[in-house]
Order: C-alpha cells, then sequence, then structure tokens
C-alpha cells in the first residue's frame, strides 16, 4: 500500500519525535502515587537486590498482586545491568539530572550505588518508549486502515483525508496531554492496561483478531488489574459479531486455548513466589467487590474525576462530550466504526466513576479514548464546514490541518505549562534522594524519612552500602510498609499484616537510630535541630500556601512575581545528617 505524501511525513519525522518527547519526560515527571513506589518498584527491587519494602497486598495470607506482572520488566532490568557500566557519561543527562556522573571518565562509574539510579532511570524511559510506540501505532492503523477500504472511489478520498487528520490530531493530543506524560512512564497496571488497550485496538482495527484477544487476556490476568476488561468488552463482542460468519466455534476455541495457557503461566509464577497455588486476580476481585474494601484508603466527591480530566487535559475534555451524536449523524460506516474504540471509555466510566475511592490513575486507561473522541468531534465538524463553504467540495487537507493547529495549540500550551508545573514543583524527592548517591560517609548507615514517608521514590534510589532504610513514627495513623524478609512472600514469612489498614508494631525505626533524616524542612519530627545538618536540599511546593491558578500551571514571569508577593510558596525537602558529637 502506497503512503499518501502528509502520512509518509508523519511517519518519518512525527513517530521519531513522538517517542523521544516521551523518553526525555520519563524522568523529569514525579512519581504521582506511592502505590507505584510500595506495590511495584519495591517487589521488582527485592527480585533483584534481594530488598525492598513488602505491602500487606504481597503477604502471604492476602496474595493480592500478581508477580507475573513485574517478570517483563525483570527481565528487561537484568539486560540492562549487565551494560549500564559500559554506557557513556554522556547519555544521563539526556535522561536525567538525577545521576551523578563522573566526568573523567567515558563510561558511568562502576559503582553500584549510581548504577542503581541507573537502572531506575532506564526503566522508567523504556515504560515511556514502549507506551510512545503503542500510541503510534494505534493512531497509524487510524489513518491507514480505517479509511482505505472504500467500494466508492468518489468519496473514498476525502473520507482517506479525514482519517489521517483524525490520526494526527489524536496523536498531537496524545502526546502534548499532561495526563499521559506521566501515565506512560508509571509502573502501574492501569498504565500498563493503556499500554495494552492501544496494541488491542490497533489490532482491532487491522483485524489481527487472534492478537487482539491475546492482549486482552494478558490485560486481565496478566498484570494484576482484572477491571481493565472492561476496556476490551465493546471491542471484543465487534469482533465475535464480524467471526460470525466464519468458524465461529474454532474461533472460541483459540480463545479458551490462550485463556488456559496465560492463566497457567501466571499462576505458576505466583506458585513460585507464594509457595502455594493461588489467583491474585480472584483474590483481588473479592476485595474491591466486598464493602468498605478501597474505602479505608479514603473516599472523594462525584466531582473528583471531572476536576482531574480538566487538569489533564483541559478543554479537550469538552471536545469528546459531542462526539456520539455527531457521529451518529455522520453517514459514513468507515467513520462510524471508530466509535465501537469509544465505547470501551463509557463503559469504564459507568463502572469507575460511582465508587467511592478515587485515584487519578484509576482514569489513565481511558486517556486516548478522551483524544480520539475530542479529534473525531473537531476533524468532522470543520470538514463539514470546509465542505459547506466550498460548496460540498473537499477542503484542501492543509487548510484542514492548519485549522486544527490553532483549535489545539491552546490546549496544548496548558499542558505543556501543567507538565512543567508538576516538574518543577513536586520533584524534590527524586533529586534529594539522588544526593545519597554521593555522600562518602554512607555506610553501615541508616537512613530514615517521617511524615514523607509516602514521597519515598523506592530502593533503587538508596545505596547498596547502607545498613537499612526506615520510618520515623508521624501523625500518620495507617499501615506502612515492611521490609520484604528472605522469604519473601512465601507462608514462613515473620512479617504481619491486616487488610484494615491498621498500623502494625514494629514498623517504625527510632529517630536515635538514624544517621540520614530525609524530610520537609517544617517537619516536627526533629527533636533537636543542632544535631541535624543540611547536606542536600529542593524547593517543594507549598500547595496549601499558593494560590490555585500557580499551583496549577506554571506560568513563565507570572510565577516568578507571585514568589516574590506571596502568592507562590516552596517548602525545602532536605537531607540532613546525623552531626558527629564534639
Amino acid at each position: 500500500m502506497k503512503e499518501s505524501s502528509s502520512l509518509s511525513w508523519w511517519t518519518t519525522y512525527w513517530i521519531p519525535l513522538h517517542i523521544g518527547i516521551r523518553i526525555w519526560l520519563a524522568n523529569r515527571m514525579p512519581i504521582m502515587d506511592c502505590d507505584e513506589v510500595y506495590n511495584y518498584w519495591e517487589p521488582l527491587h527485592f527480585l533483584l537486590f534481594g530488598t525492598g519494602f513488602q505491602t500487606w497486598e504481597y503477604a502471604n495470607e492476602f496474595a493480592l498482586r500478581t508477580y507475573a506482572y513485574l517478570m517483563p520488566l525483570m527481565g528487561v532490568a537484568k539486560v540492562y545491568q549487565a551494560v549500564i557500566p559500559f554506557l557513556p557519561a554522556w547519555c544521563w543527562p539526556l535522561l536525567s539530572d538525577q545521576m551523578v556522573v563522573d566526568n573523567d571518565h567515558d563510561s558511568t562509574t562502576s559503582d553500584n550505588n549510581n548504577n542503581k539510579v541507573a537502572l531506575f532511570l532506564l526503566l522508567r524511559s523504556t515504560l515511556a518508549a514502549t507506551m510512545a510506540v503503542a500510541e503510534v501505532l494505534f493512531c497509524r492503523s487510524i489513518m491507514i486502515t480505517c479509511f482505505t477500504r472504500s467500494s466508492n472511489k468518489n468519496n473514498n478520498n476525502n473520507t482517506a483525508a479525514i482519517g489521517e487528520t483524525i490520526g494526527i490530531v489524536t496523536s498531537g493530543l496524545l502526546l502534548t496531554s499532561a495526563g499521559m506524560s506521566h501515565a506512560s512512564g508509571a509502573l502501574l497496571p492501569s498504565s500498563s492496561l493503556t499500554f495494552l488497550w492501544l496494541l488491542g485496538a490497533t489490532a482491532f482495527l487491522q483485524r489481527q483478531h487472534i492478537a487482539f484477544v491475546t492482549i486482552a487476556i494478558l490485560a486481565t490476568l496478566a498484570i494484576g488489574w482484572p477491571f481493565g476488561v472492561l476496556m476490551f468488552i465493546p471491542l471484543g463482542v465487534a469482533i465475535l459479531v464480524r467471526e460470525r460468519n466464519n468458524n465461529l466455534g474454532d474461533f472460541i476455541q483459540k480463545i479458551v486455548l490462550i485463556t488456559a495457557v496465560i492463566q497457567a503461566t501466571v499462576m505458576l509464577i505466583d506458585y513460585q513466589h507464594y509457595q502455594k497455588f493461588v489467583s491474585p486476580i480472584w483474590k483481588i476481585l473479592i476485595y474491591n467487590t466486598k464493602a468498605g474494601g478501597d474505602e479505608l484508603y479514603g473516599v472523594e466527591p462525584w466531582t473528583y474525576y471531572i476536576k482531574n480530566l480538566l487538569l489533564n487535559f483541559n478543554y479537550v475534555v469538552v471536545g469528546v462530550t459531542g462526539v456520539l451524536p455527531l457521529f451518529v449523524l455522520k453517514q459514513d460506516r468507515r467513520i462510524q466504526q471508530l466509535l465501537i474504540l469509544l465505547l470501551p471509555m463509557y463503559a469504564w466510566l459507568l463502572v469507575v466513576a460511582p465508587r467511592p475511592h478515587k485515584e487519578e490513575r484509576f482514569l489513565f486507561p481511558i486517556y486516548p479514548c478522551i483524544c480520539l473522541g475530542a479529534a473525531m468531534s473537531t476533524v468532522t465538524i470543520v470538514d463539514g464546514l470546509l465542505s459547506w463553504w466550498h460548496n460540498g467540495q473537499a477542503p484542501k487537507r492543509r487548510t484542514h490541518l492548519l485549522i486544527q493547529l490553532l483549535l489545539w495549540s491552546p490546549a496544548a500550551i496548558l499542558s505543556l505549562s501543567r507538565g512543567t508545573a508538576l516538574a518543577k514543583y513536586y520533584t524534590a524527592p527524586l533529586t534529594v534522594y539522588s544526593k545519597l548517591q554521593s555522600e562518602p560517609d554512607i555506610v553501615d548507615a541508616m537512613v530514615c524519612t517521617c511524615g514523607e514517608w509516602y514521597r519515598f521514590p523506592s530502593s533503587f534510589y538508596l545505596p547498596s552500602t547502607i545498613d537499612s532504610f526506615g520510618f520515623v513514627q508521624s501523625s500518620f495513623e495507617g499501615q506502612l510498609p515492611q521490609l520484604f524478609t528472605s522469604q519473601g512472600s512465601g507462608p514462613t514469612s515473620p512479617n504481619f499484616f491486616n487488610d484494615k489498614n491498621l498500623p502494625q508494631p514494629g514498623s517504625y525505626v527510632s529517630l536515635d537510630d538514624c544517621d540520614y533524616l530525609i524530610d520537609l524542612w517544617t517537619s516536627d519530627c526533629r527533636e533537636n535541630d543542632f544535631i541535624w545538618k543540611p547536606i542536600a536540599q529542593d524547593s517543594f511546593l507549598d500547595a496549601e500556601r499558593t494560590s490555585t491558578l500557580h499551583r496549577t500551571l506554571y506560568l513563565p514571569f507570572l510565577h516568578e512575581q507571585a514568589e516574590t508577593q506571596g502568592a507562590v510558596e516552596y517548602i525545602d525537602y532536605v537531607l540532613y545528617k546525623r552531626a558527629e558529637e564534639q
């Protein structure tokens, strides 16, 4: 199939740009959720290095998390561990400023402390890069698959032009959205579900039905978040309708076989770690359907998701609201079939939105649908208006793309402002913890944190030479993670947990045992400031004392002016070292 000139340009220039920007942003965004650290990065660190924090979900008694989810990234990490010592020093500033680089040598220092941070940076970049690949494959499949099959040659060119424009606009909205910027590099089942849905939707558009089935079953059984099946049901039903005139029985047999193989593989992996046959998928379903289960971790009003979507997508969200009636009226079957790709968004919101416990990450899977729906609405409206203006003639493609650029450039600027705000305001924990790499005396030391336990960026930032990392008691009254023992999630592990979010004895360490302390400058954990010497610090936004506008967006010049006027306040995020006794 010969590509159009615009598609050829998009393939040559836009795809590499899309992937490159995702990689560049991956480690410049803060970690938005402590669940990402304690439920995924910490168990991965335990699998790789034998140390890390365990949450109650990984306790043998509860077994709500599947280790199968971590296996692919663990394999990638093993490869990176072998090559990191040979990578040139100049490559690290491209990924992040969190590496302590020895500029006197051509390669990364062989120090294992530095290598752990390097591994973390590469893994986050890999997650972002794979998401970017899935995004561009999805948009490309819209451009070349849906709009090249037509028996009506007179209308084919205009419809193909609309399809290419929808694909280009969708890609632009995905790339520039603040929500996708931090979802793409996150190690969370909701991010992985977004990635797999993009691949599944691509397979659906290209009529690769077995590939779609495999991806959908992986998303349901292998990532530890079975609720993701909702995102695949509408497309799956459409595929069954397509297959009804073929050998439907044979197709269903293949579905059963693929399901059995994937489920058996997942259970064997979990058996290795829990030392019993268990189905975390079933257990997490039961837990979340049980009254009051996840509500222990907070409830939010119905407006929470509306505010969240406006923060991450601004008026792009408004664009998607009119897509259903618009495309019902649009008399083109090839464009109408894109409605099927939007049905998962409505199914997801119907189930997720009413639940009292709400998290930003729960919306990740519908982010591509939002961008696609907004693109479909505006492209169709603009095409109709231009056709009317030109007395029914198809508008020029360049004119149409220019109008789309004018329509969506403000949204991109707002998203850039939001993304810059997140990176500027909230990345201090990553920066400060990275300074531990350059501490020469951090051998057999105890590193501690207090009320900031939920911003701990993972054990990848802890030097391998330290004795331990611990939590000093603060005002937090819930259950904290505990260090994995050598038994891991096995039945003989001495760790005790509960599923009621009640504090467990032995979760805290004494401040007197700490050699280093990482906390906000305003923390009341330090009883005597004379014994704690600040050795590194970075600015962290004080959201409570900052105006709504300036904590939402970063506005150059205006932000600095507001800071001098007291409308923007920062707190120092500090690494302290215990002063030597005189």
